[in-house]
Parts: structure tokens; C-alpha cells; sequence
């Protein structure tokens, strides 16, 4: 049962601009980005924890903990670059382009690590439809932040 999944993924993705939207207009009116990546983390914090509070998923497993790979640890520098990239950069490309150009570079990259079932995602091939899917994003993209 993935519908649950794709609905999901679907309102984070309707969201995404609005996060941007919000994070532009903070950089925009405080002018300090790192700031508004703070706050924005700062909220985001506090919803995991009170999610992590009201599904008892808060605890710390010390015996599933020692299990993880090291580098399953550093999740966070990768969002932290999304939270830097939204007050520098959304608001002067435009939330489509913006959207559109982290959507597209998403994908692209996506193909690879599916491919080489890397950083624990299943192995997929990346077929001549995956690649031919991802090139009319980059030429989606292209048309919309160029135009």
C-alpha cells in the first residue's frame, strides 16, 4: 500500500515552493540567509520533535545506532544545502525556475545512485526511458528558466 507514499511526497512537493517563497521573503526583508536557514531549521526541529514525542519514535536505539553506516550520519549537510540555496537563490530565479532546476538536478542524480544501488536506495537500472524521462526535464527546466 504506496499511495499513502505518494501522497505524501506529492504535498512535500507542493510545499517546496512555499518553503522557498517563505525563506526568500525572510532573506529578503532580514538580509542575513544564514539566519533564515536557522529558523527555518529551528522549525523544522521542532516539528520532528514533536512528531518523535507523539509517536514515541524519540528515543535513541543505542543497538540499532551502532549498526549505521557512517556516512548515513551526514543527512543533514545535504539539507542544510537546500536551506541555504532557498534565501540566496529562490526568490531572484523565480519559484519555477528554482523548483523546477533543484527538481530536475534531483532526478539526474537520482538516476546514478539508482543505478548503482548507491547510499542504500535498491538498484534500478537507469533504461533508455529513465534517461529519456530525466533529458526532457533538463529541456523543461531549460525552457522555463530561460524563458
Amino acid at each position: 500500500m504506496l499511495w499513502p507514499l505518494y501522497v505524501l511526497t506529492i504535498v512535500a512537493g507542493l510545499l517546496n515552493p512555499v518553503a522557498s517563497g517563505l525563506a526568500g521573503t525572510l532573506e529578503k526583508t532580514l538580509e542575513r540567509p544564514f539566519l533564515v536557514a536557522a529558523v527555518s531549521l529551528a522549525l523544522s526541529l521542532l516539528c520532528a520533535v514533536a512528531g518523535g514525542l507523539f509517536t514515541g519514535q524519540l528515543g535513541w536505539p543505542p543497538e540499532k545506532a551502532a549498526e549505521v553506516p557512517w556516512w548515513a550520519w551526514l543527512g543533514g549537510l545535504a539539507g542544510f544545502a537546500v536551506f541555504i540555496a532557498r534565501p540566496y537563490a529562490a526568490q531572484p530565479l523565480g519559484a519555477a525556475a528554482f523548483t523546477g532546476l533543484t527538481v530536475t538536478a534531483s532526478v539526474v542524480f537520482s538516476l546514478l545512485l539508482d543505478h548503482y544501488g548507491l547510499l542504500g536506495f535498491q538498484q534500478h537500472d537507469a533504461g533508455w526511458g529513465r534517461i529519456a524521462g530525466a533529458a526532457l526535464m533538463c529541456a523543461g527546466v531549460a525552457l522555463v528558466a530561460l524563458t
